[in-house]
């Protein structure tokens, strides 16, 4: 509510989860409404029902990628600016100036795209990298106890859809399937899937109708290899783009995403506004209790 009542934006999506478990402890989107005047202005529960393409909070799960193939060393350096892709050229998002020649490690605290295409291209290998994305979940439906989940539209044709959905372009995921993806950051390496209801008891009889226990949904990366994301993920928020998500007394690790909104004309929206902004957070960082998406 605070977030909409500063910053007006057309939707806005809330999801926090334990990680350990796949419990959501909170789900809430805005525009909402009120049961009791049926006054519905948005029929979908965006958490589920809504695709895009995540931008950087995506750049989480390449960094996991990168450091389980062995092949991630953030003090390793490189150009960055732009990185061709045949034809095609990628570009950092300061217009492609770049920030000259940095390590890897800068370029995750400055979220460049340059870095993760290098990673996913050149370093990882984009058909390994397809796999990781299986591994995360992104090409199914999380199985979420909730209606209308939707799936994922992985675009993985052309050589530069394939670095593109390194950085969070081109394909497109739901939040749902995101944080079930960052539970296997926060939990060891094993995933877990999400679920709303804990159990359901039959008031007069007193008898479990149903109940949700905790389900593995997967084991994308080692537990060294999600320890080691999370200090790099704690970098971005005490010297990164996610400073703004620093909070005093707690260790904090997370991501920040900016991603572009395709036009009707083709392309990309473009102007002040015309981005979808989100955040992926990590709390305490040493043994996560709390995801939370926004």
């Amino acid at each position: 509510d605070e977030v909409v009542e500063t910053y007006n934006p057309e939707r806005a999506i809330a999801i926090v989860v334990n990680p350990k478990t796949g419990e959501v402890l909170g789900l809430s989107n805005r525009p909402s409404f009120n049961p009791n005047k049926r006054d519905v202005t948005n029929y979908s529960n965006d958490a589920i029902s809504s695709r895009f393409e995540p931008g950087s909070t995506m750049k989480i799960f390449t960094l996991a990628a990168a450091i389980e193939e062995g092949v991630y060393n953030g003090n390793e350096t490189f150009q960055s600016g732009r990185y061709k892709v045949y034809s095609d050229t990628v570009s950092d998002h300061n217009n492609g100036q770049g920030w000259g020649t940095i390590t890897f490690d800068e370029g995750v605290r400055r979220s460049s795209n340059v870095a993760f295409s290098i990673l996913a291209r050149d370093k990882i290998g984009t058909e390994r990298f397809y796999q990781y994305l299986v591994d995360f979940g992104f090409d199914q439906p999380t199985g979420i106890d909730l209606p209308d989940e939707v799936n994922s539209a992985i675009r993985y044709d052309a050589e530069i859809e394939k670095v593109t959905t390194s950085f969070g372009q081109g394909t497109a995921v739901t939040p749902i399937q995101q944080v079930q993806a960052a539970t296997a950051i926060a939990n060891d390496g094993v995933m877990m899937q999400p679920h709303v209801i804990q159990k359901i008891v039959d008031p007069e009889s007193n008898e479990t109708i149903k109940e949700n226990t905790p389900k593995i949904a997967g084991e994308p990366i080692s537990s060294e290899t999600a320890e080691k994301v999370l200090d790099i993920l704690e970098t971005v928020v005490e010297d990164g783009t996610g400073r703004s998500f620093a909070i005093e007394g707690y260790q904090i690790a997370g991501k920040t995403g900016t991603a572009q909104i395709p036009s009707p004309e083709g392309g990309y929206m473009k102007g002040w506004g015309n981005n979808i902004y989100s955040f992926i957070g990590f709390a305490p960082k040493d043994d996560p209790e709390l995801i939370v998406y926004t």
